[in-house]
């Protein structure tokens, strides 16, 4: 959508405003009883000063949708079935969400980092500067209007690092997390900083900058295909809600996928499933295969007739060390791998792609995009934990014959 006028710009979010603070929050006040104990006037501007609070918010629209059918209507006041779709105020769903989170982190970054806990539109309350001849020497004693443009405060460095990433209503409750973080390592992380979902991975985050710790559940922006099937919900929700109040969050709530508990551990696998035990081949910190795990696996004749380098097996077992633990539950969740697929295919990527490439793409924390591309050519040439060894060599191989290798 092309950017609009600036005055347009400003009448939407005026409606927006006198829409979050009137009828929506007649509804939320019947939710969220600390509402009611807030002035009639300024609401808004206190919820979004409060990021717990506009959490709870967010989870009272979730959980009660039904409530704010009348609001989520277009300029025809017609019901919306998309979160894209235009409301009446000419935004949509999507964009007021984003709004909301990113006035909220702003807000919080500033009064945080900064000190500052003015409004945003605080500029009105500065004193004006003197006029005659006092006013031109204090003018030139001081930095240029562009200089002074230039020169950001802390929080609005994060916030510039941080605000195309800033869409979700679940990252409110992150918002204080994310007020410890540095620009750069946000600037770093890019889009990534989304796979972060709960204030402990944000903590690790900050705590561990220089090895990005591996998130405690995968990423949400994933492709569907890369959702082990056991994680997927096929079946409807209650009362049929309308997909664009569902998703509110704007995007799907963060779901269940594949979840790691302490130490690594992972759901156990179903019955009669032969897939390999994500908790048994992971090391404790999740980040990595355990190698160990795979040394009666490497001595199987029909595995190391597999293998490059069969002969030199104390190196291919280091190898798998490699493979990061963010690819390994991708690989094992959707094409349910056994432990002996696992590792023939895995070194095999490894001898064809060479070891910058592959720590690159399947390594820590990896390239998800990539290794998302390969699952999905895997399942369309119907790999399963079904598949025989010599077939998974074949097609590895294949796959992998003009694979990139970074320079020597």
């Amino acid at each position: 959508m092309p950017p609009l006028p600036s005055e347009a710009q400003a009448r939407i979010v005026r409606q927006i405003n006198l829409t979050l603070e009137g009828p929506v929050a007649d509804v939320m006040a019947q939710l969220v009883p600390e509402l009611k104990k807030l002035p009639r006037r300024g609401v808004l501007q206190c919820v979004l000063d409060d990021p717990e609070l506009l959490d709870r918010c967010f989870k009272a629209f979730r959980a009660n949708t039904d409530r704010f059918r009348q609001l989520l209507v277009d300029e025809h006041d017609v019901p919306v079935e998309q979160a894209d779709a235009l409301l009446a105020c000419g935004r949509s769903l999507e964009d007021v969400v984003s709004m909301v989170v990113r006035t909220c982190a702003k807000r919080h970054f500033r009064k945080r980092l900064d000190g500052d806990s003015r409004p945003l539109k605080g500029a009105s309350d500065r004193q004006p500067a003197p006029k005659g001849l006092m006013g031109k020497l204090m003018r030139l004693l001081s930095l240029s209007g562009s200089e002074k443009a230039s020169k950001r405060s802390r929080g609005e460095v994060l916030y510039d690092a941080m605000q195309e990433h800033l869409i979700h209503d679940w990252q409110v409750a992150l918002v204080p997390e994310y007020s410890t973080l540095s620009p750069a390592l946000v600037k770093r992380l890019g889009k990534r900083i989304l796979d972060y979902k709960v204030p402990e991975d944000i903590r690790r985050l900050k705590e561990n900058p220089a090895e990005l710790p591996v998130p405690s559940t995968l990423p949400e922006n994933i492709p569907a295909f890369l959702v082990p099937p056991a994680a997927r919900s096929e079946t409807p929700k209650p009362a049929d809600k309308p997909r664009a109040a569902a998703a509110i969050s704007g995007g799907d709530i963060p779901a269940q996928v594949h979840e790691v508990k302490a130490g690594g551990a992972a759901a156990p696998a179903p019955s009669g499933d032969r897939r390999a035990r994500i908790a048994d081949i992971l090391t404790p910190d999740g980040k990595r295969l355990r190698s160990a795990a795979f040394t009666m696996v490497l001595l199987d004749p029909a595995v190391r007739a597999e293998l490059p380098n069969a002969d030199q097996t104390v190196r291919i077992t280091g190898l798998l060390a490699e493979v990061g633990g963010l690819s390994t539950k991708m690989l094992v969740g959707e094409l349910g791998l056994r432990m002996d697929q696992l590792a023939v295919m895995t070194l095999i990527i490894y001898d064809l792609m060479g070891e910058e490439m592959f720590k690159r793409s399947f390594g820590i924390p990896g390239n998800l995009e990539y290794v998302g591309k390969f699952v999905e050519r895997a399942k369309a040439a119907g790999i399963t934990q079904e598949t025989g060894l010599s077939e998974i060599s074949a097609f590895t191989r294949k796959t992998f014959a003009n694979a990139p290798r970074a320079a020597q």
